[in-house]
């Protein structure tokens, strides 16, 4: 095309002749000018020139400059009806035009809607590659119908133009899934596989828009398409019935084969005793068993690329598959993981992980070999070895991995995997722990070699273990965790975090040492040397530890005093604040100072199940880099179904509860009414808090009437009977933070008033100081840190008629405080809402249906029941609720809104989702259907239907 435009022709050779940048620049800047020029002239332009200068702005945007202007006439270029300056124009508009670029889009659908309907497949072909490289929103909005006309119906389209379609519509469809219902292709894609002579490039491209639709949708309305795919696939495998041209290295049609092997891991496998179970057993059995390593690269790439797909078939069938299969590619996988070839030994350490499930003890046959992948030169297959070892760690091998993980750790493992290396051995040590000694020699060597990697959340959780869970704690434990840490940091130089967890034993713990013959001097003094020289982190702990052991032993206070009178002119602010409590403290009597350092009670068996350390390991499966791409979505579903199952089984096991939950629900005689709506199957079904202690209502709170009034309102006060304590109360809270007020009103002047939150319950406090008076104020600053949230507690003590008090109250903080609503449209939450209910495997859906009692007056119609709900969810609970199907025949109410939580060991705010509906039943005015669907936690949807049980149960 450039042999006729010799303007170009002369632009481009003076471009190459150019002997540096800077005459580069300026013979560009000087065509652009008079480009600019031409463009902006009165006189028209030919069709020819428009499209020479185009071609030449093209150029130039190639060469890397930028081009701000002329996009208005490459796009007009489409009009033509000549040729060459049509695909001039699609050429260039799918190039220099940006997606922003609304009104120019708008501008040349109709253009491109003529050229996808005309006869001329270049033309068509030309409008499907264009819309296909960006999917603008104006042109899907205006094409997306031509395309799935083009794509789906046999009409007299050729293949060529079908392939182009496919690729175009699933383009479309990844950018806009609200654009399109994939169950109304379901039919046209069926009939695609139906063909008797196939373009195999047609076929490929249908078989990428199948796989494409099942990732974002819901594979079970494609399923008719399984045994079409296994039909071509044994035809392409076992006949070797293939064009030449789509041969590669003999090997026919490779990247066709891969991709029905991907597309059939969605469905469900064949029944045996038919023909599809029987061509996919023969075309799974030659591949895995005849692949044949050559002399030649490429054919060897290809080859493995088709058996690793097989191997993954095989793991998602599980079962439907033959037992030798599985020990056929068990063993190719011993191989694979030996060879000297990284991109095998990575493939298959990869395969490996997902075979955990399947291949039982038989992997501990590898563990050497995985050992020395584990200090491989090649970062990808260290982390793939280290995922591998702690898929396949077992009570028999637990320890033998942990000492090699240890080791590694020790031994200068690579920084970029050092983080992931430190969580999977305290997980590990913790998870197979028979001797509780051994996992506190683990965790201290694990802290000497890798102290920098400890995060909060590690060591909080070792804390957690040494002093227990439920309502007794291993007293053994802790006095060789206690002498085990004394005898730490008695040594020069210890870690931080080392520091930090000794302060907290030691001082917890110190009877036990002094029954070893250890001073309290002696133990002040361990702590007190590593003060001066600690982060502002440690000396915290530190701090709280001297406090501690000044309560104990009265001899240790003067010390303490002054060490906390010092910290009080402290630059950091949180060592400042801690030093003038903690004095203030010091110089209280014996009597208060006991009441307030307590030891340390268990912790509940709730804490002991909800280890954190797992769930980061869940979200690192999640967030995998490899697991964003969208043709993998399902391999990581699968994947994360099987490896995180072996690490959460304690929190997904069904309890008595959740049983009986359901039972109740399917022999509910209101079920009918809602079929398809209500979760019966899968995880994360939460069981009503009807069935379990109701923390709001069956807790010793006097004053409930008060907290319940203050749980949907910003200001009020709370009544402390036994002394007419009033607490007034005001709070503002946007998104995760907020802000509380209080002032406290006695029957005489209050005194020396101080306040601190004994149960945080999910959220984090900071306290600023109080402003005495005769009624005294104070502020503190609230942040969500946890879904999982209940009530806090505060503890106030105070001085009233000589006398020293203290009383303990709710503070009316609570989920729905956290929440802001979402407007969004009913066709849109109901796809979410049901989404959430099918979702059979997703870890972070949960759902909850019941049937709450109307205790409303039986006068009251069911529609003045269900506005005073939508009242309740709008004002009270912070939602979006809006009335369905209308205010005037009121069936439902359906709310939406979402829960900024900010985690502690996390930078950035997550958004949960809350999605509510309460609906009348037809056959009883008696009951409501309350159902919740929530994101990250469970008891968001536990705290939210109590608050709606609260005022309408």
């Amino acid at each position: 095309m450039s042999t006729n435009m010799r303007g170009l022709n002369t632009f481009i050779t003076d471009i190459r002749h150019c002997s540096n940048k800077e005459q580069e620049e300026k013979r560009v800047e000087k065509e652009l000018q008079k480009i600019r020029a031409k463009f902006t002239s009165q006189k028209g332009l030919a069709g020819y020139q428009k499209k020479k200068y185009v071609w030449k702005l093209l150029y130039i945007y190639i060469l890397g400059y930028e081009v701000d202007f002329g996009q208005q006439e490459c796009a007009f270029l489409i009009n033509s009806s000549k040729f060459s300056e049509k695909y001039t124009g699609y050429v260039a508009t799918s190039i220099l035009v940006s997606e922003k670029t609304h009104d120019l889009f708008t501008q040349v659908a109709s253009s491109i809607r003529n050229d996808l309907q005309s006869v001329n497949e270049i033309n068509q072909s030309l409008a499907l590659t264009m819309v296909g490289t960006q999917a603008p929103q104006e042109l899907v909005n205006a094409l997306h119908q031509d395309v799935q006309k083009l794509a789906l119906t046999e009409s007299r389209s050729t293949f060529h133009v079908r392939k182009k379609a496919c690729a175009c519509l699933l383009r479309m469809y990844r950018k806009y899934q609200d654009k399109f219902q994939p169950s109304q292709w379901a039919q046209g894609i069926s009939q695609m596989f139906e063909s008797r002579h196939p373009s195999l490039g047609f076929m490929t491209a249908a078989t990428s828009l199948l796989v494409g639709t099942c990732q974002l949708d819901n594979p079970s309305i494609f399923e008719d398409c399984a045994p079409k795919l296994i039909k071509l696939l044994h035809k392409i495998a076992i006949q070797k019935d293939s064009p030449g041209d789509y041969n590669y290295y003999a090997t026919p049609a490779p990247w066709l084969q891969v991709k029905i092997l991907k597309a059939l891991s969605f469905f469900s496998p064949p029944p045996p005793s038919t023909d599809s179970h029987r061509q996919l057993t023969e075309c799974l059995t030659k591949i895995i068993k005849k692949t044949e390593v050559t002399k030649s690269i490429n054919k060897n790439n290809v080859d493995h690329g088709i058996l690793f797909e097989a191997a993954n078939l095989v793991i998602t069938y599980n079962g439907a598959v033959g037992m030798e299969l599985k020990n056929d590619i068990l063993k190719l996988l011993g191989i694979f993981i030996s060879v000297k070839e990284p991109n095998l030994r990575y493939l298959g350490l990869e395969t490996m992980c997902k075979f955990v499930k399947l291949a039982g003890d038989s992997l501990e046959d590898h563990l050497n070999t995985i050992f020395k992948s584990l200090r491989d030169n090649d970062i990808s297959i260290r982390k793939r070895a280290l995922d591998l070892l702690y898929l396949i760690s077992s009570p028999n091998t637990s320890q033998r991995i942990v000492e090699e993980l240890l080791s590694y750790a020790e031994n200068g493992a690579d920084l970029q995997i050092k983080d992931d290396l430190v969580l999977k051995i305290a997980i590990l040590s913790e998870k197979f722990a028979d001797n509780l000694y051994w996992y506190i020699d683990v965790v201290v060597r694990m802290i000497n070699s890798s102290g920098d990697f400890v995060t909060e959340d590690i060591w909080f959780r070792i804390i957690q273990i040494i002093v227990g869970f439920q309502k007794e704690a291993n007293q053994e434990l802790q006095k060789y965790a206690a002498t085990k840490l004394f005898s730490q940091l008695s040594m020069p130089h210890v870690h931080e975090t080392l520091i930090s967890i000794g302060a907290f034993i030691i001082s917890e713990y110190s009877q036990m040492l002094i029954e070893q013959n250890k001073e309290p001097q002696k133990l002040f003094d361990i702590l007190n040397k590593h003060y001066t020289f600690s982060t502002e982190r440690s000396r915290q702990m530190l701090l709280n530890a001297f406090v501690k052991l000044a309560c104990k032993y009265p001899e240790l206070r003067d010390q303490a005093i002054m060490i906390c009178q010092i910290a009080g002119e402290h630059f950091d602010p949180d060592i400042q604040q801690r030093g003038i409590e903690y004095f203030s403290l010091l110089m209280e009597d014996d009597k208060l100072l006991n009441q307030i350092v307590v030891k340390m009670p268990p912790y509940s068996e709730q804490v002991q199940l909800n280890n954190p350390l797992t769930k980061r390991i869940y979200g690192m499966v999640l967030n995998a880099k490899e697991q964003k791409d969208p043709t993998l979505l399902n391999q990581a579903r699968i994947q994360a179904s099987q490896e995180i199952a072996m690490v959460e089984q304690r929190l997904q096991n069904k309890s008595e509860q959740l049983q009986k939950h359901l039972s109740w629900l399917k022999a509910c005689p209101f079920l009918n009414q809602f079929q398809g709506q209500i979760a019966l199957e899968g995880i994360n079904i939460v069981v009503p808090p009807s069935l379990e202690e109701n923390n709001l209502k069956s807790s010793s709170i006097s004053n409930l009437n008060e907290i319940k009034l203050l749980l949907t309102n910003s200001v009020g006060k709370v009544i402390d009977k036994p002394d007419d304590l009033v607490v007034q109360y005001k709070s503002e809270i946007s998104g995760h933070l907020g802000k509380i007020s209080f002032q406290f009103e006695g029957k005489s002047p209050i005194q020396n008033l101080s306040i601190l939150v004994s149960q945080t319950n999910g959220m984090l406090f900071n306290i600023l100081p109080v402003k005495q008076g005769d009624f005294p104020q104070v502020m503190m600053q609230v942040l969500s840190c946890d879904g999982n949230m209940t009530l806090p507690i505060a503890s106030v003590f105070y001085e009233e008629n000589g006398q020293q008090k203290k009383r303990e109250f709710h503070l009316p903080i609570y989920t729905n405080k956290f929440v802001q609503p979402i407007e969004m449209p009913y066709d849109k939450f109901s796809k979410f809402f049901d989404d959430f209910t099918n979702n059979l495997n997703n870890q972070n859906y949960f759902k909850l249906d019941t049937f709450i009692r109307n205790t409303a007056p039986s006068n009251i119609p069911m529609s003045e029941i269900l506005k005073k709900a939508g009242g309740l969810l709008s004002i009270g609970l912070n939602l979006k609720a809006q009335p369905f199907p209308s205010l005037e025949n009121l069936q439902m109410i359906w709310a939406c809104g979402q829960l900024m939580v900010k985690p502690q060991e996390q930078n950035n705010i997550l958004n949960l989702p809350i999605m509510v509906v309460i609906s009348s039943l037809d056959l009883t005015t008696e009951y409501l259907r309350v159902g919740i669907r929530c994101g990250g936690n469970g008891e968001i949807a536990k705290n939210y239907l109590k608050l709606i049980m609260l005022y309408l149960g």
